[in-house]
């Protein structure tokens, strides 16, 4: 499997952590008292300092998130080469989505003239686009498909920073949605005979669902488990136990990695990891034994952009010269479900 392209599209407006901790502060006000807003003001520090949260891009007023995709897409085929009748197939993976039905992808596959391309979703929150990528390469190794486009647009965090807090409790899972960036990714993944060197692995502990999920209206009649939290289950709101999100979901992952000695042995040049916290990604790459200065940690430039993670970190590498031709690439995600996938690969352009 070769990559013809990986782009990536940023919003405009940069959000700051100092913004975020005045805009919480007014907001909850009404709520609070003055210690008690002390109290969450340190706590956000706190945060912020062990996950290395700095800035995170959100759309200004003017932008809309199909906009930001459509030139991510747009400029994937330019620098693939390809007209829009090439591709044969586009998944969309964003948990960013302003429809439940049908596939998101059909607005993509529309909107950049895709006629001769089938569409569909993948949704396995932060390891969509790792799904998708095995996706590709399983239709591609077997000639279903010559030219396969992923695409997500991760434009939810504007919506998910409810920075009013009914209570200092709700904080345990609230605090994740601070960190939530936003970005567009467009990958182009072509066929190029027998690829050895590709491998995929996951596993999933679905017991752990009620971590971290965005319930829609009809929630309680299909979650079959009940949910303990600060205040109500708010349809599209976003619920997360940062904390324990985390320590359950970097364990699993190092244990994930441990028993899969061609993912250890694979001796990897540069290794990419979901974003979702600079200080969770120094942890499992010291207690797997990787070489931190091959880890590209991204949670600082643009914090969490959930699926657009691993494709915008490897964008960035591309075009700083950092991933080459050849490369031996290394994909390690832990994510909401709770699920965590290892990949690896040789990248070919």
């Amino acid at each position: 499997m070769r990559f013809l392209a990986i782009e990536h599209e940023l919003p405009s407006n940069q959000v700051t952590n100092d913004e975020v901790v005045a805009n919480v502060r007014q907001a909850s006000a009404r709520n609070l008292s003055a210690r008690e807003l002390d109290v969450v003001e340190e706590m956000m520090w706190e945060l912020f300092k062990s996950t290395g949260t700095r800035v995170r891009y959100h759309r200004s007023d003017a932008e809309h998130a199909v906009d930001l995709a459509v030139r991510a897409g747009r400029r994937a085929l330019d620098s693939a080469g390809l007209d829009p009748l090439d591709i044969d197939l586009l998944i969309y993976v964003g948990i960013g989505r302003g429809i439940v039905e049908p596939a998101s992808a059909n607005i993509y596959q529309d909107l950049l003239g895709l006629r001769d391309a089938t569409a569909f979703d993948v949704l396995d929150a932060c390891a969509s686009w790792v799904r998708a990528l095995e996706l590709a390469h399983l239709f591609l190794a077997n000639g279903r498909y010559r030219n396969v486009m992923i695409m997500n647009a991760e434009f939810a965090g504007r919506e998910v920073h409810r920075y009013e807090l009914g209570s200092v409790e709700e904080f345990a899972h609230w605090h994740p949605s601070v960190t939530i960036g936003e970005a567009a990714t467009a990958t182009i993944v072509t066929g190029s005979g027998p690829d050895h060197q590709f491998a995929t692995d996951f596993r999933t502990w679905g017991e752990k669902r009620d971590l971290c999920f965005v319930p829609l209206p009809n929630f309680d009649g299909y979650f079959g488990k009940p949910v303990n939290l600060a205040g109500e289950v708010v349809p599209l709101q976003f619920v997360s136990f940062g904390l324990r999100l985390m320590e359950f979901g970097t364990r699993k992952l190092v244990e994930h990695y441990r028993t899969r000695p061609q993912f250890k042995e694979f001796g990897p040049d540069i290794v990419f990891g979901h974003a979702a916290s600079d200080g969770m990604s120094e942890y499992v790459t010291k207690a797997c034994g990787i070489d931190r200065t091959k880890f590209q940690f991204g949670h600082a430039r643009h914090a969490n952009t959930v699926s657009a993670s691993v494709p915008l970190a490897m964008s960035e590498a591309l075009k700083a010269g950092m991933l080459k031709d050849g490369d031996r690439v290394l994909v390690l995600v832990a994510s909401a479900g709770v699920t965590t996938a290892l990949t690896k690969f040789v990248f070919r352009n």
